[in-house]
């Protein structure tokens, strides 16, 4: 009776030892991820997104390091490229500016007008100097001097020495004609002796290199002959209004 007793507690301990191997072994294999709920437990919250790859990590990545951004190409620069003269070779705005159903736009008419504007552009004493040639009538040549304004983005303008340059208006009935010429950037430069350098803008325009720089000097004349320009097509439409002391 015994011996039947020792037996049965062997196969009880047997089967006891068996079956704790293959809990044991059953945890070992969901913790390698084996079996479908033997993982990695869930992230707090119920959330089940994947997560993400590994940044120096994926197919065909070397060295496992970050992916290097797109290169940008920059715009190629444009050059700015003024009217030009190829037979005289030399930079020149010309224009004729006319309206035959303009009434009183006589000759004498259209004088006055572009003369008075070109006082309240220049100033009485300004354009004095300025006057080569002012024939009542037929002609006004100037000899402008004013500021070089240069602009360095949407709203950073800058004074760059002074701009020079020559305008002519010849009058005739219902139209005149505008001619511009003769542009010369007037730098001091620096040093003890202030000496003053004269650049003719058509050097700016042929050089091959540092242009990107040397342009802002051709777009500011090319500002002050739109400016001009615009002021003298309105002269034309308006009458001629005399001041109180023009008499």
């Amino acid at each position: 009776m015994r011996n039947t007793r020792n037996g049965q507690e062997k196969s009880w301990l047997r089967w006891a030892v068996i079956l704790l191997f293959v809990m044991k072994m059953s945890d070992a294999y969901g913790q390698w991820g084996f079996g479908g709920d033997g993982g990695s437990p869930a992230p707090a919250g119920g959330d089940t997104t994947a997560p993400a790859a590994d940044a120096g990590g994926g197919w065909g990545a070397e060295g496992g390091g970050a992916a290097e951004a797109p290169a940008i190409k920059k715009a190629p620069y444009i050059r700015f490229v003024p009217p030009y003269d190829t037979m005289r070779e030399i930079i020149f705005y010309e224009n004729i500016i006319e309206d035959e159903a303009c009434e009183n736009c006589g000759t004498d008419s259209l004088y006055w007008r572009a003369k008075k504007y070109l006082l309240q552009r220049f100033g009485k004493e300004g354009y004095k100097t300025m006057v080569i040639e002012d024939k009542i009538a037929e002609r006004i040549v100037l000899k402008v001097t004013i500021p070089m304004i240069c602009t360095y983005g949407k709203y950073n303008k800058k004074q760059e020495g002074m701009l020079e340059y020559r305008l002519s208006l010849r009058f005739k009935d219902s139209r005149y004609k505008y001619q511009f010429g003769n542009f010369v950037h007037v730098e001091v430069e620096d040093g003890l002796g202030a000496k003053i350098s004269r650049t003719y803008h058509e050097h700016y325009m042929r050089l091959k290199k540092g242009f990107q720089f040397t342009d802002r000097y051709l777009m500011a004349a090319d500002t002050e002959v739109a400016e001009v320009v615009k002021a003298l097509k309105k002269t034309l439409r308006e009458p001629f209004q005399p001041d109180e002391d023009d008499w």
